[in-house]
């Protein structure tokens, strides 16, 4: 799993509606600003990990696309 941390509240409540739009991601709030995300599949860790970042890199651009700027910080798993 990866835990995710997002600068507002208002940004982790929207990444995670977004997450959870897909069918092949587990997601849920650790608190206000932290998310804990999964793929759901059979490839291998990294690879899971690399495409999960690519989709919330993919959301963040889209945010700054519309002048919203959010920064997403990546975390290690306790």
């Amino acid at each position: 799993m990866t835990i995710l941390r997002l600068d507002n509240g208002l940004a982790a409540e929207l990444l995670l509606a977004h997450l959870r739009d897909s069918t092949d991601v587990a997601a849920q709030a650790l608190d206000a600003v932290t998310l804990r995300v999964s793929l759901v599949g059979s490839y291998r860790a990294e690879t899971m990990e690399l495409e999960l970042l690519l989709r919330v890199r993919a959301w963040q651009e889209a945010l700054r696309s519309k002048g919203v700027d959010v920064e997403v910080e990546l975390l290690d798993e306790p």
